[in-house]
């Protein structure tokens, strides 16, 4: 009885307890987006990895690091000798060389005041996985909500029917005020404000944009696009290995099931005579 308890505890404050946390914290819940390599059954969508990669290299690696993978692995891509090559040079290094950012630790402290995350495991790191990933790189105010933002600091008032319309573009509780108001001035001030980013506000400015990378395979290059990419080569590059494991978790099923049976016929063989 005791180790009954003792094991609703441990799951108790292992479950039940950060999704309180979380509910309570005011971060609304990132949508759920629908990704190729999701469930046992999932396969990776290599044309996206690989345009993810593009992305990756050309605006993510200017402050970031993906230094679990080397460059060469992105053959797995289906990326060609030249193209891997190119894609190393752009961050001035060779094929051989981890996915390292252009910014050492200490240029990138000076610069933003904190260091940049490692990104080889960001979509597993954090609770939401893939789906958090893209709901912050998707999550900055767009044109059209801070032409609202701006409207409303116009006056220095929020009235009710501004701070329902705040609610709706900031994706937070507006009733009170003053909160509301000083959060407004930091983003009249510059600062980058994300709709779910735990506190709302971090130093990373909105990294990416429509139109911002070119695809040569003809893909549109909006800002969902462009962040569905990257964040399929990141899922990639957290678990290169993964179509490999779940190819072998089928075989060792299988190889279990025939077993189960084999031991079964002779369980059957062998106590035949006793029935």
């Amino acid at each position: 009885m005791r180790l009954i308890k003792t094991i609703m505890a441990v799951c108790f404050a292992a479950g039940i307890v950060p999704t309180a946390l979380h509910a309570s914290s005011g971060v609304p819940v990132p949508p759920a987006q629908k990704w190729s390599q999701e469930g046992i059954f999932g396969t990776l969508d290599k044309a996206a990895a690989k345009r993810g990669a593009q992305v990756a290299v050309e605006v993510c690696m200017a402050c970031h690091s993906i230094g679990l993978v080397k460059f060469d692995q992105l053959r797995q891509l289906g990326f060609t000798e030249a193209e891997v090559k190119s894609l190393a040079e752009v961050q001035g290094r060779t094929k051989a060389d981890r996915m390292n950012g252009a910014l050492d630790a200490v240029s990138a402290k000076d610069s933003f005041g904190v260091v940049p995350p490692d990104l080889s495991l960001i979509t597993k790191a954090r609770k939401g996985y893939e789906d958090y990933t893209y709901a912050i790189l998707n999550g900055y105010l767009n044109e059209s909500e801070m032409e609202l933002v701006n409207k409303v600091m116009a006056d220095g008032n929020i009235s009710d029917q501004e701070a329902l319309e705040l609610q709706s573009a900031l994706l937070m509780d507006t009733h009170d005020k003053g909160h509301v108001k000083a959060i407004l001035e930091r983003l009249i001030g510059g600062a980058s404000f994300n709709k779910y980013f735990p506190g709302n506000f971090l130093a990373m400015p909105q990294p990416l944009n429509n139109g911002q990378v070119s695809y040569t395979d003809g893909t549109e290059n909006s800002l969902k696009q462009l962040s569905h990419d990257v964040v399929t080569f990141l899922s990639w590059a957290a678990e290169p290995t993964v179509a490999e494991r779940k190819s072998l978790g089928f075989w060792v099923l299988g190889y279990l099931f025939i077993l189960t049976v084999l031991l079964y016929a002779v369980k059957r063989r062998i106590w035949a005579s006793a029935h």
